[in-house]
């Protein structure tokens, strides 16, 4: 499912517009005050040949956005990704799939994001709007969860990122598609260039993903589907 370009442009006009977008301040928040909303078992369903295009958190604070990073995740668990930030290396693989956590301390298991780079682990919470297609990600500086990445998923990959990086793979040996709209480096720029198709899956929405135990099971809420 897809949402219309023109509905979004209408939306990203007048947020791209406000002076209060410029002002905000990196969100933390505790262990168990936060939980990635989409079950392990749904985050490759959820990424599937979808493009994130992304920019660091401190985008906010900039007019033109922050610089843009492009991944692309294929059906079968790998992404490739495309950062426009000064990174040594710009293009980079991985493989992505969904894990669960025990945090034995806190009685409460929860998933992940994990992702394999050159052997070795990452793990992210991600969180994903159904509505609009936007997605987030927060890393893990202890004892806090910190924004990270933030962003949406889109049908197709935006042009600009072979000129990023050049090495990256073609959008026919990904079996991928091209937004020639999106020419910008940075993200709200190319957000007003054109928005892209949004990716919406609102049924991989879940809120109740994490799971207390022990003496904390009071804390459980009940998962209501939205399909």
């Amino acid at each position: 499912m897809t949402i219309s370009k023109c509905a979004l442009t209408a939306v990203l006009a007048m947020t791209l517009t406000s002076g209060a977008a410029f002002a905000e301040k990196r969100k933390y928040y505790k262990r168990g005050k936060i939980f990635q909303n989409v079950a392990a078992e749904h985050v490759q369903p959820l990424l599937a040949n979808t493009a994130w295009v992304l920019t660091w958190w401190t985008g906010k604070n900039k007019k033109r956005g922050g610089y843009l990073s492009v991944v692309w995740y294929d059906a079968n668990g790998v992404e490739h990704g495309c950062s426009s930030s000064g990174n040594s290396t710009p293009t980079w693989s991985a493989t992505y799939t969904g894990r669960i956590v025990d945090h034995q301390r806190r009685n409460v298991r929860y998933p992940l994001l994990m992702r394999v780079r050159d052997g070795e682990r990452f793990y992210k919470l991600l969180r994903y709007n159904g509505s609009t297609g936007e997605m987030a990600t927060y890393l893990m500086e202890r004892p806090r969860w910190a924004e990270a990445h933030y962003g949406h998923l889109q049908a197709r990959i935006p042009a600009v990122t072979w000129e990023i990086c050049p090495d990256f793979p073609s959008a026919e040996s990904l079996g991928a598609e091209v937004n020639a709209r999106q020419t910008s480096r940075y993200y709200n720029e190319l957000l007003k260039q054109d928005p892209g198709a949004r990716i919406l899956r609102p049924h991989y929405v879940n809120e109740c993903a994490h799971e207390w135990y022990g003496k904390k099971t009071d804390k459980n809420c009940q998962f209501v589907s939205r399909n």
